[in-house]
């Protein structure tokens, strides 16, 4: 069984989701006993999951956007300039 330390080290150097399996339920064999750091220690584990899926999420995200329509784009420019020159404060 790991320590306290060992498993703060761990968590900290590596990637949760890249541990071995027996690695990883060692782990959490010790989060889930221990009273001193099980709890910080999960919540370490929590905030990688996290990062980890919206990485996976932002760039699922980012291949499947596409780029606005070129007319549309152009009927866009053309509003927003006449919209800037009628609140030209200086009346220029």
């Amino acid at each position: 069984m790991f320590t306290c330390k060992q498993v703060s080290r761990i968590l900290h150097n590596e990637d949760y989701a890249k541990l071995s399996p027996l690695k990883r339920f060692f782990l959490n064999l010790h989060i889930k006993l221990c009273i001193v750091c099980g709890k910080f220690n999960k919540q370490v584990i929590e905030g990688q999951d996290m990062c980890c899926n919206y990485k996976k999420h932002e760039e699922d995200g980012l291949s499947q956007q596409t780029g606005m329509d070129p007319a549309r784009k152009e009927a866009l420019k053309k509003l927003l300039s006449e919209q800037s020159s009628d609140s030209d404060p200086r009346g220029t």
